[in-house]
């Protein structure tokens, strides 16, 4: 092959290399916005206040269900002003996470492939809740890059809810709600008006997809049941004891992270409790972000 030929050859492999990398460039690119844009458009208003945030039950009168922190009796009333925020209607799913993965170029998380690879016909209700409309598990670490990523790409203050943000969102703007679903009711898993999506059955038959069910009067989905939310917070059992009004942010340092959602109750239901885990864990909770202060 002459020297020409040889350098015509090399030439048009670099062209053609250099085109496709164009082509992927372009594509990730094209991944990241449609990711950030549905993102940000499925953000709900939240007007900020002052609410009562804690062990509520005091102040009701009634039966046993009238105890919204039976899973953690430390909790003690408290007052707390919130400025405005936005939090995301829906969980983040696995199609969405999967996809922000595969931007930062990371395979999938060791849970996700573990669940994948379970040969076993009895899991195939497991394989069905990693689906990707169905809501993503991480640990807290993606969970917070993922919120703070999407902050960084759109220009906004993005990032896990704090406790109090989860709380007042919840009970839709600091009322005296019980359970975060779309009538504040229980609804055992027999009743055929059954509002809520169940994460901690061990056959995973009751994970619904996000938005299966009707959502709270604010407008979000899945604030009870299908899983629980990572928040921003570090946990300590004395925080709500010394914790500052204005917009609190949660203890300087920790070993454990606040979980607000699915938290069972001494009775097995979900009412608006919270509870915590090693930050490592990424098969309980997943991802809900916030935008900060959007309204100044």
């Amino acid at each position: 092959m002459t020297g020409p030929t040889l350098s015509r050859l090399t030439l048009t492999a670099l062209v053609l290399v250099a085109i496709t990398g164009c082509r992927d460039e372009q594509k990730t690119k094209a991944d990241q916005d449609a990711l950030v844009r549905t993102s940000l458009e499925n953000l709900v208003t939240v007007k900020g206040g002052s609410f009562q945030m804690g062990n509520f039950s005091p102040l009701m009168t009634g039966n046993a269900e009238n105890r919204p922190y039976d899973f953690d009796n430390d909790a003690p009333l408290h007052p707390v002003e919130l400025s405005d925020f936005r939090i995301g209607k829906y969980r983040i799913t696995w199609g969405e996470f999967n996809r922000w993965l595969s931007i930062q170029g990371r395979d999938k998380t060791n849970y996700y492939r573990s669940i994948m690879d379970l040969k076993s016909p009895d899991f195939q209700t497991d394989k069905i809740s990693i689906s990707n409309s169905y809501p993503a598990k991480s640990n807290w670490q993606d969970a917070h890059n993922y919120c703070q990523w999407l902050g960084k790409i759109s220009g906004r203050n993005m990032d896990l809810p704090t406790e109090a943000q989860w709380e007042y969102a919840a009970r839709s703007r600091g009322q005296f709600i019980i359970y975060a679903n779309s009538d504040n009711k229980w609804h055992d898993h027999s009743d055929k008006s059954r509002n809520f999506a169940d994460d901690f059955r061990t056959d995973n038959s009751f994970k619904k997809p996000v938005g299966s069910y009707p959502p709270t009067p604010l407008g979000l989905y899945d604030m009870m049941g299908n899983g629980a939310d990572w928040i921003k917070d570090w946990y300590a059992k004395d925080y709500y004891l010394h914790s500052p009004k204005k917009d609190p942010q949660g203890p300087e340092n920790g070993t454990k992270k606040v979980t607000r959602g699915e938290n069972r109750t001494q009775d097995n239901s979900y009412t608006i409790t919270r509870g915590s885990w090693d930050p490592d864990n990424e098969w309980l909770s997943g991802i809900r972000c916030v935008e900060n202060s959007p309204l100044k």
